[in-house]
Formats: structure tokens, C-alpha cells, sequence
């Protein structure tokens, strides 16, 4: 009786040991440790490092380890399977696929896909504030994905505007997570696709390419008009170097002949007479040598002979 009173009394020992000893649990590196005390998470236990590490055992602790590296996805509007059925002929996909339509600001329909990427930024909110993160996320950037849509034209969502709508997206998704408290972190958000409906994505091809015709025009011209400018503002200012060298020339002709002149002038008053001689003379002396003169011998009784000379220029 006494044996078997200290072998059970032994067992329970060993039974107390290892229920207490069952706290220690173990932090791998690519995750974060919640303990929770009764229920409630204590502020030192809300993100406990990778390692060994001792909680009381259930029912007092429970510890949950969160990956908080893992980079989770999740789709937002018409998934990538709904797009492979719709394109080999599924009628239940096709018919599904109006719920994921968006509507742009100019009122047209768009089929968008995005892939979002988030990872657990507070490993006891993720837990415990919000029943279903990954419904929550997909969710939120679709809410706002469909506000930013609508507040762009067609032909800017799909064109220059994707980059932007990407950016826009992310940041108001973020914002109103952190408003939620779900302990989530966005790592991106890319547009896998954004297309037109199959019916009329023909002609929705045929405006993108000519805008695009019309944006590569714009670029053309724009080359061509800085490739003239620049030929048109050197010829100008060869233009502009030559007309101030001959201004520059003919004022110094006309001063030269202004300041001739003067000196003729006080010459002039100095002797009247004497130059006004000298100026006939030197004007016969530059006009006769032009002169031709014609003698012509009549003899008695003919008629004069009519001589009719003709002057060309230059003789």
C-alpha cells in the first residue's frame, strides 16, 4: 500500500512535469510568436521573437505563429481561371463574369484583373482583428481600385495612366487597412490585365493604336521643330551678321563721302571761281574720253549723209 501510494504520487509528479514542461515552444525565423494569457494578449506577448521560449500550457496560454514573411496574394475583379474559361468558351464563366465588371469615369466597362501582395505587419492584430484577412484585403482594393477607376477616362486607364492607377489604388487600400487595425502591410499591387469586353475589345484596340499613331506624330513633329529651330536661329543670326557688317560699311562710305564733301565745301569757299573751273574741267576730263566723234566729208552739190549712232551699255 505504501509502494503503490509513492509510485502514484511519482506519476503525478512526472504527469505535473511534463504539463508544465509542454510551454516550451519554439519560434521559427520567418514567423512571430502571440501568446495569449486567459484569452487576452498582454502587450509584451503581441510579437514574440524567433527562439525557444516557455508560456504556461493550455488552459492558461495558447501561443499561435504567424508567418510574418510569407508574401501572401490574393486576385481582385476577374480571377486569371475565369479569363482562361471565357477564352475557351466557358458559358457559366462568361455569364459570371459581369459581377467583376468596373465601370470608368466616361461610363465604360472594364474587365481588370490585379494581383495584390500584403504581408502581416502586427501578428496580433492579423489574428484578431479581422475574421478573414484575405477577404478583407481583397475586399478593400477592389472598394478602392473601383473609386480610383471611375475617376479616369477609358483611354487613359488603358494607356498612360496604369502606373498611376496601380500607385493610387495601393496607397488608399493601405490607408484604410491601418484605419481597420488588421495588422496587414501591402507589398504591391499589380494589374495582371485591363482589357475591354471580348466584343468590342476590336475596337478598342483600334482607338489605343491611334492614339498611339497620334502620340508618336506629336513626338515626330516635336523632334522636327527642334531640329529647324535651331537651323532657322543660325541662318537669322547670319542674316543678322551680315546686315550689321554692310550697315557697318555703307555708314563708313557715308561718312568718308560726308567728310569729302566738307573739305570740297571749304576748298570751294576758299576760291569760288577757281574750283568751279576745275570741277568743269574735271567733269569734261571724265566725259570726253567717252565721246566719239564722226567727221564727215560732203562733197558739193550731194546730199548730207545721215549718220544715226546707237549707244550701248556700257560703251
Amino acid at each position: 500500500m505504501y509502494f503503490q501510494r509513492r509510485w502514484m504520487i511519482l506519476a503525478g509528479l512526472i504527469l505535473l512535469i511534463a504539463y508544465f514542461a509542454s510551454g516550451i515552444y519554439f519560434v521559427q525565423p520567418d514567423e512571430r510568436g502571440v501568446v495569449r494569457w486567459l484569452g487576452r494578449v498582454p502587450e509584451a506577448y503581441r510579437s514574440v521573437p524567433p527562439g525557444l521560449h516557455y508560456a504556461l500550457p493550455w488552459p492558461f496560454c495558447r501561443v499561435d505563429r504567424p508567418k510574418t514573411t510569407e508574401v501572401r496574394r490574393v486576385y481582385v475583379g476577374l480571377r486569371l481561371d475565369q479569363r482562361e474559361a471565357i477564352a475557351q468558351g466557358d458559358i457559366e464563366a462568361l455569364m459570371a463574369s459581369p459581377a467583376s465588371d468596373m465601370l470608368t469615369g466616361d461610363v465604360n466597362i472594364l474587365k481588370v484583373t490585379m494581383v495584390v501582395q500584403y504581408q502581416v505587419s502586427d501578428p496580433a492584430r492579423y489574428l484578431f482583428g479581422a475574421e478573414r484577412p484575405d477577404q478583407l484585403v481583397r475586399d478593400t482594393v477592389q472598394a478602392v481600385l473601383i473609386d480610383t477607376l471611375a475617376g479616369l477616362p477609358v483611354d487613359r486607364a488603358l494607356t498612360a495612366a496604369k502606373a498611376k492607377l496601380q500607385m493610387d489604388t495601393q496607397a488608399g487600400a493601405q490607408r484604410l487597412l491601418d484605419s481597420y487595425g488588421c495588422g496587414v502591410r501591402l507589398a504591391a499591387t499589380n494589374l495582371e490585365s485591363i482589357d475591354p469586353p471580348r466584343a468590342i475589345i476590336a475596337a478598342f484596340q483600334d482607338v489605343v493604336s491611334a492614339k498611339k499613331d497620334g502620340e508618336r506624330k506629336v513626338d515626330d513633329a516635336v523632334a522636327m521643330v527642334n531640329r529647324i529651330l535651331p537651323e532657322a536661329r543660325g541662318q537669322a543670326a547670319a542674316i543678322h551678321e551680315q546686315a550689321e557688317g554692310y550697315r557697318q560699311t555703307r555708314t563708313s562710305q557715308a561718312r568718308g563721302e560726308a567728310a569729302r564733301f566738307v573739305s570740297v565745301l571749304a576748298e570751294y569757299r576758299k576760291a569760288p571761281e577757281v574750283f568751279r573751273q576745275r570741277l568743269v574741267l574735271q567733269t569734261l576730263e571724265s566725259v570726253l574720253p567717252k565721246v566719239r566723234i564722226y567727221v564727215l566729208d560732203h562733197k558739193s552739190g550731194d546730199p548730207p549723209t545721215k549718220v544715226r549712232i546707237v549707244e550701248t551699255m556700257g560703251e
